[in-house]
């Protein structure tokens, strides 16, 4: 996806960093460079992002992740390197902490929260307590009450233009489309949208599940897989029938397919700090973290420095 994510939204302040093991590529870093790291007066490389970024892990070969992390840190152009949105249970935070051990560099974890998590492991569905059941059911029959209620699911052999037009359509509909922020709102959303789908499609990564209803969508929920697991890329219901909370409903609906089908292993919510309606029926949780590292010299310094910087400026507030 970082292709057509550059080609959509531009790669001005972005500054790929790559790493050679033996004459093949072992890591590709998409990073963005900042000359002052939280107003304080040092260097610094981030995490480049975009807006429909779903995990900030770099593109990296696991068997070799920790050396290719070590390279990075030892010939960096920048004293802090930064990265967002790493899972703190996933492989690649285990070859930083690997490649930069505490002892030896100055780890911060700016920022952390639970990002809710679908695992096949452990069925969420027993676990919802009575009054989710007994709002599902009574949100269920009043939708049923105005037309079929049908589970739909993208199959291949399906006409997948219709599926992304279904939900563009959808998603436009609704607040989103108001305030602007729906995918068929913006140009460079559609290029992307447009060129990554159909590719997820090919490769048989795509998963799109949803309701109709009176043979109309109702609610679609789309995700790519990666590896042995998905992300959600966007949801999206119709709020003409907000009052039957029909996202609720189609994500119950979601989870059951999800757990009738063999594979993905799990399905990470891709939601932001705020976000509180994946937990309703999402059980699971995973901690998304924002990491600094002082490589060196300065960097260190400022990595150490930045939490009591944080305090200062708290209690000058307060005062």
């Amino acid at each position: 996806m970082l292709l057509p994510a550059l080609e959509a939204y531009g790669a001005g302040e972005l500054r790929c960093i790559a790493v050679w093991e033996d004459g093949a590529l072992g890591a590709l870093f998409p990073m963005r460079f900042v000359r002052r790291y939280r107003g304080l007066p040092v260097s610094a490389l981030c995490s480049w992002r975009h807006r429909n970024m779903m995990t900030g892990t770099p593109l990296v070969r696991e068997k070799s992740a920790a050396r290719c992390l070590a390279a990075l840190l030892a010939n960096a152009p920048a004293p802090i390197i930064e990265f967002e949105l790493i899972a703190s249970d996933g492989p690649l935070y285990a070859a930083l902490s690997e490649a930069a051990p505490p002892a030896d560099f100055a780890w911060l974890v700016r920022d952390a929260y639970p990002r809710a998590v679908l695992s096949r492991e452990r069925d969420p569905r027993p676990r919802y307590n009575s009054n989710l059941k007994s709002n599902l059911r009574r949100w269920e029959a009043r939708l049923r009450a105005a037309g079929e209620l049908k589970p739909v699911s993208l199959e291949a052999g399906d006409d997948l233009d219709r599926w992304i037009a279904d939900f563009m359509r959808l998603e436009a509909s609704g607040w989103k489309g108001s305030s602007g922020t729906a995918l068929a709102c913006r140009d460079d959303d559609r290029r992307f949208v447009a060129a990554v789908l159909p590719e997820a499609f090919r490769r048989e990564r795509l998963r799109i599940t949803g309701l109709d209803l009176g043979g109309a969508a109702l609610a679609r929920h789309i995700m790519i897989g990666a590896g042995e697991g998905a992300f959600t890329f966007k949801i999206a219901y119709d709020e003409a029938y907000a009052s039957c909370a029909p996202g609720i409903v189609a994500e119950a609906d979601n989870v059951r397919q999800f757990m009738a089908a063999p594979t993905p292993r799990w399905l990470d919510s891709n939601t932001a700090p705020e976000s509180k309606n994946y937990a309703r029926v999402w059980k699971e949780r995973r901690t998304v973290q924002t990491i600094a590292i002082g490589a060196r010299g300065a960097g260190r310094l400022a990595v150490a420095a930045l939490p009591l910087v944080r305090l200062a400026k708290r209690w000058l507030e307060r005062a």
